[in-house]
């Protein structure tokens, strides 16, 4: 076995992945690894594990059980049996704390849905209520056609009238003048 290292974010910053992503898999024993102090550093030679569990991740899904993985790196030669005794007694130690994670992950999940619901919700209310302010415009629109309807019949009214009392006129003015027009052609011709 080698024993070349890299710091661990060098790794991350290599496959393109989170440091935390990393150091989770070796803190289950997928990825061999030594600390010095507070630095972690991956061996060179897990750099083809470390390929094939993003490659499974991207396969299974990021939440794939560690199980799992572990059984897909064994049928590819890249996890030897020495390792996966050693995983198997961190394992055993940290089925609690896995547990309680999982447990703890499925509620974050459910929350985070009933979160999308609630927004859901919130945005579909936003529409009825943009609908209900459309609506008050609409309705205002509609009480002024009414109102100036109302004031157009009115004018109507006040135009029939108008025309009635002008025809009036005009009919007394006609008369007049036909009774004033004979007096004066008479006056006129009668000199």
């Amino acid at each position: 076995m080698s024993e070349e290292t890299m710091v661990i974010s060098e790794v991350a910053r290599k496959f393109n992945i989170e440091n935390h992503q990393l150091r989770d898999w070796c803190e289950v024993g997928l990825v061999r690894h030594k600390r010095i102090g507070r630095i972690r550093y991956i061996f060179t030679e897990e750099n083809k594990k470390i390929e094939k569990i993003i490659e499974l991740k991207e396969k299974f899904g990021k939440h794939a059980p560690n199980e799992m993985i572990r059984e897909e790196l064994i049928k590819a030669n890249l996890m030897s049996d020495e390792q996966t005794k050693v995983i198997d007694k961190d394992i055993d130690e940290d089925d609690i704390n896995e547990n309680s994670f999982k447990e703890a992950f499925l509620l974050l999940a459910k929350k985070i849905e009933e979160m999308d619901k609630k927004i859901e919700k919130k945005e579909q209310l936003k529409l009825p209520s943009e609908n209900l302010a459309a609506k008050k415009d609409v309705i205002e629109i509609k009480d002024q056609m009414n109102k100036l309807e109302q004031d157009n019949q009115r004018l109507k009214e006040v135009n029939d009238q108008l025309l009635k009392k002008l025809d009036s006129i005009h009919s007394t003015m006609t008369e007049i003048q036909k009774e004033q027009g004979k007096s004066i052609w008479k006056k006129l011709f009668s000199k």
